[in-house]
């Protein structure tokens, strides 16, 4: 004889008994509950018993296959705390810009949301209310910020996002907003940029300014160098806290090439000190800011119009790209991630790539290959 349905058992909007494992809660709740490995139950709450039983055929399928993922970790935790935790944990350590853009995320609806509502839908929303307050550069910062931090918690925390988020294939970044810039000194500017920054108060701005041309390296990179960083007789430069190689303890130190021009400019500074000790700064400036402020006013004052010191970034490797033809070599010089990032600062003049076409003809012969 089979067992009688109880009144525990039906479903009151339809009058038929319940799927195994769901369990009416009220109206419009019904609770469906799996058990998955180790014991444990899971649990979630849906409008109708059919939308259950739904969910409960489905875990069922990837507990089966092995592809089932616990994601209750995602309901205990919040956007805002998974933001403040990479702020502590992974940018203490070292200076980042990307910092400035972290009270955007935390100040906006998306920190309060639990992780498991963190979707691509919200994601578009965030981006959405940014971009009515802020240039489409601004926007791709901060949603790039949320990405590789959602990606650092999978990889890191083994916070079990099924795919992340807030990835550039799963939202849209604003149209045109990753242009690359490509500014460039032009005829006399170079001249009179160094003639500008020779007025300046402290001295090493004009030898910090040439050797950003000379070397390449990014304005923190040449803030941070000390004399024992600098090996002549190697013709090498070593960084230990760059922004590609920002886990100098576990990696060590990003060593470089010292170009020519570099080179003659640093020995030459390091005869005119009265002391030039191994921990000594290379470049004294005073900070990173009062510096990009008297660039700023000394730029303007000699005509340069919308150009900025990392601008030179742009004008140094697209001038050492002459001396290193393989890219490979270039990167290696310049400390350039990848050759994707190369390409964004090489900025090569249209009559220098015309030249260089007639110097090989010149030798070669018209039309020859």
């Amino acid at each position: 004889m089979k067992d009688r349905i109880t009144s525990a058992k039906i479903d009151p909007a339809t009058g038929r008994a319940l799927p195994s494992g769901v369990e009416y809660r009220g109206k419009g709740q019904y609770r469906a509950r799996k058990r998955i490995a180790g014991g444990e139950r899971i649990h979630q709450t849906f409008s109708s018993a059919k939308l259950a039983r739904r969910w409960l055929d489905t875990t069922s399928a990837k507990l089966e296959l092995g592809q089932f993922q616990d994601t209750r970790p995602l309901e205990r935790q919040t956007v805002h705390e998974l933001v403040d935790r990479y702020v502590r944990e992974e940018m203490q350590t070292r200076d980042n810009d990307r910092k400035g853009h972290i009270p955007a995320i935390l100040q906006d609806d998306i920190a309060q949301l639990a992780l498991v509502d963190l979707t691509p839908t919200a994601v578009r929303g965030f981006r959405d209310r940014l971009a009515e307050k802020y240039s489409g550069a601004t926007v791709v910062k901060r949603l790039n910020l949320l990405a590789a931090i959602c990606q650092h918690a999978i990889a890191e925390w083994d916070v079990p996002f099924a795919k992340n988020p807030a990835a550039a294939t799963a939202v849209k970044r604003p149209a045109g907003a990753d242009k690359k810039r490509n500014r460039r000194l032009v005829g006399d500017e170079y001249e009179r940029l160094l003639e500008a920054i020779a007025k300046s108060p402290w001295p090493d701005d004009l030898a910090f300014v040439r050797f950003a041309i000379e070397q390449g390296t990014r304005r923190e990179e040449a803030l941070t160098l000390r004399w024992r960083d600098v090996d002549f007789d190697r013709h090498a430069l070593s960084f230990g806290k760059t922004k590609t190689m920002h886990r100098a303890v576990e990696r060590g130190p990003e060593i470089r090439p010292l170009t020519p021009g570099a080179a003659r400019l640093l020995q030459t500074l390091q005869t005119q000190r009265v002391s030039a000790r191994p921990d000594d700064p290379v470049f004294d400036v005073g900070s990173k800011n009062a510096f990009s402020v008297r660039f700023g006013r000394m730029t303007k004052k000699a005509g340069l119009r919308d150009l900025t010191f990392h601008d030179l970034r742009h004008e140094a490797t697209s001038r050492l790209a002459r001396i290193y033809t393989n890219p490979l070599e270039l990167r290696r010089v310049t400390g350039h991630k990848d050759i994707k990032s190369l390409d964004r600062y090489y900025q090569p003049h249209p009559e220098d790539l015309a030249a260089m076409a007639l110097a090989y003809e010149a030798i070669n012969g018209p039309g020859k290959k």
